[in-house]
């Protein structure tokens, strides 16, 4: 039917217009939702990784100036201290010569006020002879006498005057020889004394350059720690307080991790020092064990020669003797004592341990901790500032000791103590050796001591266990 045919094209021309759209449809949502993937470049990638690369070596780099700035700054903190305690050093050396001129001009005076004496004495013998005319006034007593019982008298007398004289003149000699003594050795003492006041000076102005030196350093080097801290918080993204809290961890990570290892060494020291005085313990055993045996062979040996002749007297006496009539019996002979048995010998003394502390260290270890929070002052020994040997002195003198302020003379003017048996109270010293130490602090307990540590600083409590840390402490 021509009406039929006409319908079904038209349904043929709709469906075919039907799928080109849903293909073009798919076709665009295809292309919207899937498109081509796009590859970075070798060359980007290189670059990126330069980059992460480049920062965290800048990063490394930054923390490594960081660490070198301080330990250059406590280097330098080290250098102002140990001048400080040079000055020290001289100033107790003044102190000292000082009264050793003292001293020696009181020696002087004293012997020139005697020499005065016996030179007055023999300034009037002089006169007393010139007023008599020479010698003759003494032959007076020759010429004037009445009779030879007077004439020996009176010559026994001027002979006794005579040997007074003598001696006036002798003993004037000799406190004049002394006296002229005495004087050059007070001379000697204030050139001494003048020397040591000139050391002091020096090492006074040693001390204050070290001293200004170290402050300009200091600023000098937290300026450039600051710098660096900045540069890090923008590599790190981060806030400047942070990254400075980090630095401040890092650092006392490193001086945990320095302790630590110092703790170890004198840990090793102890075990070494304890192993050998049980092996000098076990070897003095082993000699007294020796002794002893010795001393039982030598008493068993006597009793068998004193077994021996026993049994042989013994065996004598068994024997019938002859009995004459006109000789009295020969008595029998008595058995031998035993040798007495020798005393064992007595062990030798045990190593007296280190001297307990003297009393009143709680006054101590109480002065000490009302410090805290008071500023480091090169020569400072208080009220309100302290160098480290100057805290320590006036600590003691809590307790009535008196220490010199000055680390080597507080090294030996205290006995020395192993750092395994400190304790509170006790001196703990930094440096080369005790005589050369450059700081010092009084110890508290549980590897803690209290410290004035440098300029800059406050007297506080800090750790003993540093690289420098000497092996033996000392207790007053």
């Amino acid at each position: 039917m021509p009406g039929t045919s006409a319908a079904r094209r038209a349904l043929r021309a709709g469906s075919a217009l039907s799928l080109v759209g849903l293909l073009t449809l798919a076709t665009t949502l295809t292309a919207s939702a899937a498109p081509d993937p796009v590859y970075p470049s070798e060359a980007q990638v290189d670059r990126a990784r330069a980059a992460v690369v480049g920062t965290t070596g800048q990063i490394s780099s930054l923390d490594a100036q960081y660490v070198a700035a301080s330990a250059q700054l406590s280097q330098v903190q080290d250098r102002a201290a140990a001048a400080a305690e040079a000055f020290n050093g001289a100033r107790v050396a003044l102190e000292k010569r000082a009264a050793e001129s003292a001293a020696a001009q009181k020696r002087a005076a004293a012997a020139q006020k005697i020499a005065e004496g016996a030179s007055l004495e023999v300034r009037r013998y002089a006169a007393s002879v010139y007023q008599q005319g020479g010698s003759f006034g003494e032959l007076e007593a020759y010429l004037d006498s009445e009779g030879p019982q007077e004439m020996i008298d009176k010559a026994t007398a001027l002979e006794a005057v005579g040997d007074a004289r003598a001696r006036s003149l002798q003993r004037a000699d000799a406190t004049s020889i002394v006296a002229s003594t005495m004087r050059r050795q007070a001379t000697a003492a204030q050139a001494a004394q003048a020397k040591a006041a000139r050391a002091a000076e020096s090492a006074r102005d040693a001390a204050q350059s070290r001293a200004e030196e170290a402050q300009s350093e200091a600023a000098r080097i937290q300026q450039q720690q600051a710098s660096l801290v900045t540069q890090l918080a923008s590599l790190r993204e981060t806030s400047v307080d942070l990254e400075r809290q980090r630095q401040d961890g890092l650092a006392a990570a490193a001086v945990a991790r320095a302790a630590a290892a110092e703790a170890a060494k004198q840990a090793r020291l102890a075990e070494e020092r304890a192993r050998t005085a049980q092996d000098a313990a076990a070897k003095k055993a082993a000699r007294d064990a020796a002794a002893r045996a010795a001393a039982e062979a030598a008493r068993q040996r006597a009793a068998a020669v004193a077994a021996e002749k026993a049994a042989e007297a013994a065996k004598n006496a068994a024997k019938p003797a002859p009995k004459p009539a006109s000789k009295p019996q020969t008595p029998q002979p008595s058995t031998p004592k035993p040798a007495p048995r020798p005393p064992a010998p007595k062990p030798d003394p045990a190593p007296a341990p280190p001297p307990p502390s003297s009393g009143g260290v709680s006054a101590v270890l109480a002065y000490a901790q009302a410090q805290i929070g008071k500023p480091y002052q090169w020569g400072g020994s208080g009220p309100n500032s302290f160098d480290c040997s100057g805290l320590t002195m006036r600590a003691w003198q809590q307790a009535g000791v008196n220490l010199s302020h000055y680390t080597g003379a507080q090294w030996a003017e205290t006995a020395r103590v192993a750092i395994s048996d400190l304790r509170p109270g006790d001196l703990v010293f930094y440096g080369s050796s005790g005589p050369n130490s450059h700081h010092m602090g009084l110890y508290v307990g549980d590897g803690q001591m209290i410290e004035a540590p440098y300029t800059g600083a406050n007297v506080r409590y800090a750790s003993i266990y540093r690289s420098d840390l000497l092996p033996y402490g000392g207790r007053p």
